[in-house]
């Protein structure tokens, strides 16, 4: 099922975490509220690569974020 935001309005915006995650260095992500760089399928999952306000990178599934 597809989502009714276009992709091109995902990037760039914020969003929300829904529960604690992990970024690519290991460190638990939670309060705070990434930037969604892009958006991505692989394997036929689609997942966003979002950045944390200290540059640090993470790949999130939508159903671990809501879009601010």
């Amino acid at each position: 099922m597809m989502s009714s935001i276009n992709t091109e309005k995902l990037v760039g915006r914020h969003c929300k975490l829904q529960k604690p995650v992990r970024d690519h260095d290991g460190r638990s992500r939670f309060s705070e509220q990434p930037r969604i760089l892009r958006e991505v399928n692989n394997l036929d999952r689609r997942m966003y690569l979002v950045q944390f306000d200290d540059g640090a990178t993470t790949f999130l599934f939508p159903d671990e974020v809501v879009i601010q």
